[in-house]
């Protein structure tokens, strides 16, 4: 699967945790990119099954858009902690993990996950 979506997601599912309901727009907000390049993503993510649009515009994962998001925030997560751990301020270590989880192949990762095993 693509990652070209993954920050979409990454947005949708922060403001799912905040909001009941979640458009275009408010994704465009959270980014700080155009809602048109909102609607664009979205309209590719629903193509691809992951996510759908109720008729108010309220997005949805779809179960498919759940798993990556899911996925994604194992990544977050496992970096955040790592760099939390070393001593990095939080809000420096979201940044990078997010970085790190966004451009960083499968293959490093589970080497990093490997090696952090012993990480807590």
């Amino acid at each position: 699967m693509s990652r070209a979506f993954d920050r979409y997601l990454y947005a949708i599912r922060r403001l799912k945790e905040k909001y009941l309901c979640v458009r275009a727009v408010d994704v465009a907000h959270f980014l700080d990119v155009s809602k048109a390049s909102v609607s664009t993503a979205v309209r590719q993510m629903r193509d691809q099954g992951l996510i759908d649009a109720e008729p108010d515009g309220n997005l949805l994962f779809t179960a498919l858009g759940q798993e990556r998001s899911d996925w994604l925030e194992d990544r977050i997560s496992f970096f955040h902690r790592l760099l939390t751990d070393a001593g990095v301020e939080p809000s420096q270590a979201l940044q990078d993990a997010l970085s790190f989880s966004w451009e960083m192949s499968d293959a490093s990762f589970e080497a990093f996950r490997s090696m952090g095993k012993g990480v807590s």
